[in-house]
């Protein structure tokens, strides 16, 4: 098979979504063997992005820095930014910051420049730990002053990133920052911000955001609404709730999964239990499929009605579909049947749960201490 063939092999191979381990070496071996002539550096690059995708990743991240380091002793192949992002995103999901770290350093001596895209997986990486510090100082002042503008991805990560530990303020000064800088603001820049100041219960402020990015001709799109819904919901706003999923269907914008769980959480949360389970058949006529919080909600709402022979009907059912239940699911399950005086049934769910690796949480433990102070009366 020549160079070229190879090549497109790799590329077909790592597309398949089928790619092994043994396999992606075997490639990586074949690819350093081709000489005539020197294969480019896209299919390794391809080979190691397969490699970081695949499940357990803290299994056979060794293999890719293993791959690597061969590829750099190679001479007539250099990797590039595309490969030193593979990398550095590799570092911060098996939580290996400091890696990262030194690979960008690497980077940085080999004179590729500066370039935002090996920047950006180390952020997110920062943000995902909680480091926000790290990455603000980052993007405000390590990059200006290497010569690389970061781009709205970096800003987006840090905006998100801030909101999520909740600095608000912050996270306005930065779209501001953004703007004074000449970057236009995206949808997903607007809804991480209108996100953050829902979740803070600042409804005007979000409502502001929200006019502010219409006026920019950026339409709001489904995970905007959601955060409106979210904390309307909350709040048991049901009534404004309805009203804002009629204007959204009338712009245009389908309510996806994540909206009708919402939704359906409200009314369940309200007693409502009618309108949720009209909402959920709304929602399956649709031909939308549950996710495991949908599958938790509705079972709250069967364990509200008494229904508990139904809500474990639909535990089994979720993990028929491939699903596996969360610990919400079983604290849901284990407090309704303790409401029923299903104690040992209760304690079997508990068992069960520990054998599925999941620890039992303060909730988990609540609803035994009810289950042993029954029994003892």
């Amino acid at each position: 098979m020549g160079t070229r063939q190879l090549e497109s092999f790799v590329r077909e191979r790592c597309r398949s979504g089928t790619l092994t381990v043994a396999e992606a070496r075997y490639l990586f071996d074949s690819l350093l063997a081709t000489s005539n002539p020197v294969p480019s550096i896209y299919p390794f690059n391809h080979l190691l992005t397969a490699l970081v995708r695949m499940n357990n990743l803290t299994n056979h991240y060794p293999t890719i820095f293993s791959l690597f380091n061969r590829l750099t002793q190679y001479k007539q192949i250099s990797p590039d930014v595309c490969t030193y992002s593979i990398l550095i995103n590799c570092c911060t999901r098996v939580d290996r910051v400091g890696l990262a770290f030194v690979l960008l350093g690497r980077f940085l001596k080999d004179g590729l420049g500066a370039d935002p895209d090996v920047f950006n997986p180390l952020l997110k990486g920062l943000c995902r730990n909680n480091r926000i510090h790290e990455a603000a100082a980052i993007v405000l002042d390590k990059m200006p002053k290497l010569g690389c503008t970061p781009d709205l991805f970096s800003y987006n990560t840090l905006m998100n990133g801030l909101c999520k530990m909740g600095q608000i303020d912050k996270a306005e000064e930065l779209l501001d920052y953004m703007v004074s800088k000449g970057l236009q603001p995206n949808i997903v820049t607007y809804t991480t911000l209108i996100d953050g100041l829902c979740k803070k219960g600042l409804l005007d402020k979000a409502t502001q955001i929200l006019q502010c990015m219409i006026t920019k001709g950026l339409e709001p799109n489904v995970v905007t609404y959601n955060a409106f819904m979210d904390v309307l919901c909350k709040k048991g706003e049901i009534g404004m709730v309805e009203e804002l999923l009629d204007f959204m269907v009338s712009k245009g914008v389908q309510p996806d999964v994540v909206i009708y769980t919402t939704l359906i959480d409200g009314l369940c949360k309200k007693g409502l239990l009618v309108k949720a389970n009209q909402m959920l058949q709304c929602m399956i006529s649709k031909g939308l499929e549950l996710n495991v919080v949908t599958y938790s909600v509705v079972m709250d709402m069967l364990c509200k009605k008494g229904e508990i022979e139904k809500a474990e009907e639909l535990m089994d059912y979720m993990v028929s579909k491939g699903l596996q239940p969360d610990i919400v699911s079983y604290n849901i399950l284990i407090d309704g049947l303790w409401k029923k005086g299903l104690l040992d049934k209760a304690e079997q769910m508990v068992q069960c749960m520990i054998s599925k690796g999941l620890e039992p949480n303060v909730v988990t433990y609540n609803a035994l201490g009810c289950t042993v102070q029954t029994k003892r009366n």
